[in-house]
């Protein structure tokens, strides 16, 4: 009997660090054996220095020591590890990189946002299966990637960059300060040729933003992805999220359950940019996947 070939993933992003090492069958499914999330905030401050901070290259190489003890268990055949929008962006990502690769044993590839998009609408399609037109949106911490059959466009906003900006976490966000960030998502997403959902076509929600919104809609104490994938999620009921959580300052939203660590702090701005990609597309939901640029890089290790 064939064994399954044990294939391993790892997402460097600008808010958190992900790993995902799993085993392909022979008939072609996945199942995974180790899956872990680890908030490092490498983007924290990013847009105002173009560096990474000393604390958050510490915070990220920890995550990555954790990470190798996992990849030591396992001894994956193949192995794909990935950096997205911070380490595009820091000026000093050299050194950040060497440690990295010393710790994982693997070589890290910084990808443009194209390959990042591709890679997300990847993940999104493995798990949904079905061939009906997709929009995928990846609100990620430092960049959005708007993903979708032949088209790909990257936005150079996000949920830390907007929430760095223009949210202060010791106060309650002021309306002024909501009304800034929806104009910074105006002014990114001004221009872009999204295309028309046809009826049967869906706007999916793909990355921790998405999730987020997904588990507070479903009460969640605990994340369930069984639960979150495929969750529908109307304008309405994400505008009441949102009004919800501008009623809380950073360690009120921080403390809300099914979250992940530090996720409550910057998902109100994330939540944001899909209230108007919401209203832009006249969509009548959002579609959220648990699945996305992580599992497109674990499959991206079998071509």
């Amino acid at each position: 009997m064939t064994k399954p070939s044990i294939h391993a993933a790892i997402d460097l992003g600008t808010n958190s660090f992900r790993l995902l090492i799993a085993a392909i069958r022979p008939d072609g499914t996945l199942e995974p054996l180790a899956k872990e999330l680890r908030t490092v905030r490498l983007g924290q401050n990013l847009h105002a220095t173009g560096q990474l901070s000393p604390a958050a290259i510490s915070r990220g190489l920890d995550a990555l020591s954790r990470f190798a003890e996992h990849l030591a268990a396992y001894r994956p055949h193949r192995m794909r590890v990935c950096a997205t929008h911070a380490l595009r962006r820091a000026t000093n990502r050299a050194a950040f990189l060497s440690e990295a690769e010393h710790l994982l044993g693997q070589a890290v590839e910084v990808i443009d946002g194209h390959t990042e998009a591709t890679l997300a609408l990847a993940g999104v399609r493995q798990a949904m299966g079905g061939d009906a037109p997709l929009l995928v949106a990846d609100v990620g911490g430092g960049s959005s990637e708007l993903i979708w059959e032949g088209g790909v466009t990257s936005l150079p906003i996000g949920a830390v960059n907007l929430t760095e900006r223009f949210l202060p976490s010791g106060c309650l966000p002021a309306e002024a300060a909501l009304a800034q960030v929806r104009a910074a998502i105006a002014e990114a997403t001004e221009g872009i040729a999204l295309p028309t959902l046809p009826p049967a076509g869906l706007l999916v929600g793909s990355g921790g933003t998405a999730t987020a919104l997904a588990a507070l809609d479903l009460g969640l104490t605990t994340y369930d992805a069984s639960r979150v994938q495929g969750h529908l999620l109307p304008l309405a009921r994400l505008q009441a999220l949102l009004d919800r959580l501008a009623r809380l300052d950073a360690a009120g939203r921080n403390a809300l359950p099914g979250l992940d660590q530090g996720r409550g702090e910057i998902l109100l701005a994330g939540g944001l940019i899909y209230e108007t990609l919401l209203t832009r597309l006249a969509a009548p939901a959002l579609t959220v996947s648990d699945t996305g640029l992580l599992e497109g890089i674990l499959w991206s290790t079998c071509a």
